[in-house]
């Protein structure tokens, strides 16, 4: 039987690119190779491109020599640079490459400039959920709750005044439109404020602010399918006391597999069905596809919807190994439901005759 070829895409000019490469080779160490034939394709840290080796300790030593490649051609694919520029195929791309250019809609763009199949949101999901503005809008549309929030852009005037108006101490700092706690930081006075927007217009152009609560719940709700969908369990993020930064995440091993969880959560089967809804009503209302994590924060039986982490900032596979879906079961899911979105595509006509000249 022949194999399916899936491009894996990973790295890139992201300031998340080595957590996009811990996740590529998670990806390439599950996917059933009986059925698909995982073909790494790193983005380096400048923009280029390059085939990458099928294992991870490999990948540290052999890629400043590993041969360049030409991003996707429409109707081409992908072209090895050199004398002969020997074509590349692949069936269908896997996008795993996190925060900027990938998780933001540029790469499936790209995908769809080369009529290549992929996995995951399209480009108006992904870009919705990237931008913390728009998708908190789109909950405030759907009528969700969520905690007192204010939005502004670099350069913008007046901003602390602004924020101590509106808002009480403490309060968080976010980029708009990172994940993995870059840029993020909690301020409780002015100094601390004016530190934590400094930082936060280094990495992003626009940022939020919100009014942080105090002995709260994390719950997440993850989210599978294409038209038809499924809920995950509930989880419950047991936090350490403070808050972690993408350091202590991913370089001193907290955050990721070092997370306390406990799933189910211990909520109420009636605050577990409200939250699947809700989960439901963002994934539908966002324009999703294959798999997303939807993030809610817990206050004296209140809920509020947080955000939505979509492909590769959330494959979430821990959440749906109890309804027994195993991690490689989930990544030939997600393969499939690839190869749906872009069959459904294919049925809208992109072309009208006209004779104009």
């Amino acid at each position: 039987m022949k194999k399916t070829k899936v491009g894996i895409i990973f790295g890139s000019r992201s300031v998340e690119h080595e957590i996009s490469v811990i996740t590529a080779y998670q990806v390439i160490e599950a996917i059933d190779r009986e059925k698909y034939e995982p073909i790494p394709i790193y983005i380096t840290k400048d923009g280029k491109w390059m085939l990458g080796p099928c294992n991870i300790e490999a990948f540290k030593k052999e890629i400043p020599n590993r041969e360049i490649i030409f991003p996707p051609i429409p109707k081409a694919g992908l072209i090895k640079k050199g004398v002969f520029h020997k074509r590349i195929d692949i069936d269908i791309a896997f996008p795993l490459v996190h925060g900027t250019y990938g998780e933001d809609g540029t790469l499936q763009g790209l995908l769809e400039l080369a009529d290549i199949p992929y996995v995951g949101s399209s480009v108006l999901g992904s870009s919705l959920c990237m931008d913390k503005i728009a998708s908190k809008r789109i909950f405030k549309s759907l009528g969700f709750p969520i905690v007192d929030w204010l939005c502004f852009e670099r350069g913008e005037k007046g901003i602390i005044e602004d924020i101590e108006k509106n808002l009480s101490y403490p309060v968080i700092v976010k980029p708009s439109n990172l994940g993995s706690s870059i840029g993020v930081n909690t301020s409780s006075n002015k100094d601390e404020l004016s530190f934590a927007l400094d930082v936060c217009f280094e990495y992003s152009q626009k940022a939020i602010v919100e009014k942080a609560l105090s002995s709260f719940s994390e719950i997440n709700c993850a989210i599978l399918g294409e038209r038809e969908v499924i809920p995950s369990l509930c989880e419950e993020v047991i936090k350490e006391d403070k808050f972690l930064t993408y350091s202590e995440k991913y370089r001193k091993g907290k955050g990721m597999k070092g997370i306390s969880r406990k799933i189910p959560a211990e909520i109420s089967d009636e605050l577990t069905k409200k939250i699947q809804n809700m989960a439901i009503g963002a994934f539908k209302a966002c324009s999703l596809s294959g798999i997303a994590r939807i993030d809610f924060l817990l206050k004296d039986n209140e809920i509020y919807i947080n955000e939505i982490n979509t492909i590769p900032g959330s494959l979430s596979f821990y959440l749906f190994k109890p309804l027994g879906i195993e991690f490689k079961e989930l990544i030939t899911r997600l393969i499939e439901l690839g190869f749906e979105a872009y069959n459904e595509k294919k049925k809208t006509k992109f072309s009208y005759e006209l004779s104009i000249f």
